[in-house]
């Protein structure tokens, strides 16, 4: 295909200023309509075979090297089907050769007792999460599954037990392009195969242009969409420079928190205990969780943590606690709601930190306004590890959330029940030296 490509012809709307700067494009840069999928990276675009408003799927953070391109599924009562899409890099020290050389290269570094082509374990079905939502299958591939057959682009489908699992892949730019279909609705795997027969494949420019064989440019309908969760070279980047350490932690004295730099100040509820301001106690040793605690960290700071003073057999668990944050929602990529009615948005925040794990599971979301602000409150649930002698406990838990100075301030209050969490005191609230703002009552999820 990319042999076949011709010049661009000229397109007058496309003209871009010599010194607008130029963004590398990064394999999830895509464009979503409601009927088509088209990733402007790799240059092909595909029919949807669902509606992606209110399909979508959310995925927690892909590890290295691989990147999560779109997941789209539903779920009707007994049947579901998703269909997902990734992309593979090939492993460091591969990227300058050919395909027929990367076969080589890898054949060569197979450790003995290993066959060419050994494939992990695939989870083949949309799996249902503890709060009834939809989760996507991903592939995850072991070390020796770069391999380069003589076949240019790969195909199956299995059926057992009422369930299908169909999947496609091929190689574009060096990186290992996958489909993977899977349900146990006829139609929906029909739908998927039809579309996968009509993928149309583009010729790529360096800013994102895609155009004809003939050099014809194409506008992708849609608008931008940068894949189910963050795309990876941005959190890898993200980790690596930790943006979160410049934000400024602020101090406290006289029982009021000030951080001049964010514009906060907040007068704690009185006679609350300071808690030691930590990221999250101990990074976790599963790797995808590790990944996740890595990248929340790197784009965030705890400005605070106080808890209730001790009464009675409340002196042996936790207690109801406060935990103060900035996020920076640049670096978490993190797009925010913009109006009251601005749902759209909120629930995708809600989804994210969800899939941060440290915020818990989210049961609701709102949004409400407070002084003229916009603010964000999600309720839920939180389970608390372990810590200084205390047993692990799950605890209701009320978020509040609004922009100011480019971060995204964060208020978590927990509590042992909804009711200690509805009788909780805030405290007061300022924020750029306005008058203390009232925080809507929280409630806790059903528990």
């Amino acid at each position: 295909m990319y042999a076949q490509c011709m010049p661009l012809k000229a397109d007058p709307s496309k003209a871009r200023s010599q010194d607008a700067p130029k963004e590398p494009v990064l394999p999830e840069a895509a464009f979503l309509s409601s009927t088509t999928y088209t990733n402007t990276f790799f240059g092909f675009a595909l029919d949807l075979p669902i509606a992606s408003y209110g399909h979508l799927i959310r995925l927690p953070l892909m590890p290295e090297r691989q990147h999560a391109l779109l997941a789209v599924g539903f779920q009707d009562g007994d049947r579901s089907g998703s269909l997902t899409i990734d992309a593979i890099e090939p492993r460091e020290g591969l990227e300058g050769f050919s395909a027929k050389e990367q076969q080589q290269q890898l054949y060569n570094r197979l450790p003995s007792g290993m066959p060419n082509g050994t494939q992990g374990d695939t989870q083949s079905q949309p799996q249902i999460s503890p709060q009834g939502t939809l989760i996507a299958p991903r592939p995850q591939f072991e070390p020796g599954e770069f391999q380069f057959p003589e076949e240019r682009f790969h195909s199956s489908v299995k059926h057992a037990g009422g369930k299908y699992t169909a999947t496609y892949w091929t190689r574009i730019k060096n990186f290992k392009v996958g489909v993977l279909i899977a349900t146990d609705d006829k139609a929906f795997l029909q739908k998927s195969r039809q579309a996968m027969a009509k993928v149309d494949f583009y010729c790529t420019g360096d800013d994102g242009t895609l155009a004809t064989k003939d050099g014809t440019v194409v506008t992708p309908p849609g608008e931008r969409y940068d894949g189910p969760t963050v795309p990876t070279w941005h959190a890898d980047a993200a980790i690596q420079k930790s943006p979160g350490l410049n934000i400024p932690p602020g101090e406290i004295s006289d029982g009021v928190y000030r951080n001049p730099a964010l514009g906060v100040q907040y007068e704690l509820p009185k006679g609350w205990d300071l808690l030691p301001v930590h990221n999250g106690g101990d990074p976790p040793a599963n790797p995808e969780s590790l990944r996740a605690f890595q990248f929340l960290h790197a784009c965030s700071r705890t400005l605070l943590r106080i808890e209730q003073p001790a009464v009675g057999d409340a002196a042996h668990g936790y207690r109801p606690m406060i935990i103060v944050r900035a996020l920076d929602p640049a670096c978490l990529a993190l797009s925010l709601p913009t109006g009251p009615s601005d749902k759209k948005h909120a629930e995708e925040v809600a989804v994210s930190l969800e899939a941060l794990s440290e915020f818990g599971k989210v049961a609701a979301y709102d949004l409400a306004s407070a002084a003229d602000r916009l603010f964000m409150v999600f309720h839920g649930t939180i389970g608390l590890p372990a810590e200084g002698g205390r047993l692990p406990q799950r605890m209701s838990q009320a978020m509040f959330a609004t922009s100011q100075k480019k971060m995204l301030l964060l208020w978590c209050l927990m509590a042992p029940t909804s009711g200690d969490l509805a009788a909780m005191p805030i405290g007061g609230i300022r924020l750029d030296g306005s008058e203390p703002i009232e925080l809507p009552a929280a409630r806790g999820a059903n528990k």
